[in-house]
């Protein structure tokens, strides 16, 4: 990522941290707080473009979230809740990733490939790990005031969509079946053996994009959500080769399930 879309980035990300602040400065917030867990599966330079996934299902995700519900000041029996406080949780998370055994999937590493191309590709194999920091907002369909109520049965789902931005900090590695690439290049497929490897740690942002649905419990909540994922790098995977079929941005999914707890509930606050 070039320094001009990093300082524009910082900006956007100051200006809405801003507008929010203003937004939410005369709303009462209600604390949730939760963990999830799950696979992930990412789309890389390892394998062909549209080809899913290229990390292996012991990749996996963590992550400890926190979600803000909103109430409007003015707000009390007769005149009722916003719109937004109805329907919108802000939230907030870190999380850390796994991928495990990054390796080239497609034709080009077929059974009936026996070029040395195709033995340097089925030789590669590559790690990423990070640590993720981010906040998004969820719209939820239902009425969430209707939803929180204890003593309604009949709303047990809450289905909802999400957008948001995270920080990034990533340490890729590489290793080949055939030998030490570090000292030996040419085990590598000519694209990356001419310095199209990147094993360094470095930072960088993220789109998030989700949907899923809580499942409302006596004293918590079940959370099923599916997250896509979009870099503004190509150099998670650790491989950027400046070649025209690798040059799309990383991107990941993430499946994930887990249990939100209310704090005031938690905490015997009724």
């Amino acid at each position: 990522m070039g320094k001009y879309m990093k300082s524009t980035l910082k900006i956007l990300i100051l200006f809405i941290l801003f507008s929010i602040s203003n937004t939410f400065a005369q709303l009462e917030v209600s604390h949730e707080f939760g963990f999830t867990a799950g696979p992930v599966t990412m789309q890389t330079d390892y394998g062909e473009r549209h080809h899913l996934p290229s990390s292996t299902p012991t990749s996996f995700g963590i992550a400890a979230v926190h979600y803000l519900n909103f109430y409007g000041s003015n707000y009390n029996w007769r005149n009722g809740a916003s719109f937004f406080s109805d329907h919108f949780k802000l939230k907030t998370e870190l999380s850390y990733y796994f991928n495990n055994s990054l390796e080239h999937k497609g034709r080009y590493v077929a059974e009936g490939s026996l070029n040395s191309e195709a033995d340097k590709l089925r030789a590669m194999k590559g790690k990423t790990k990070s640590f993720n920091i981010g906040t998004g907002l969820e719209f939820h369909f239902k009425n969430l005031e209707d939803y929180g109520l204890l003593f309604n049965d009949d709303i047990k789902f809450a289905p909802y969509i999400g957008a948001g931005l995270q920080f990034n900090m990533f340490d890729p590695e590489l290793t080949s079946d055939l030998g030490d690439w570090t000292t030996n290049p040419d085990v590598l497929p000519e694209k990356w053996a001419n310095d199209g490897v990147f094993v360094e740690k470095d930072n960088t942002f993220s789109l998030t994009l989700s949907a899923g649905t809580r499942y409302k419990l006596d004293s918590f909540d079940l959370v099923l959500d599916a997250r896509w994922q979009y870099f503004f790098s190509n150099k998670y995977d650790g491989l950027d080769a400046k070649v025209s079929e690798n040059k799309f941005n990383d991107t990941l999914i993430f499946f994930s399930v887990g249990v939100v707890f209310d704090m005031e509930t938690f905490a015997g606050g009724y």
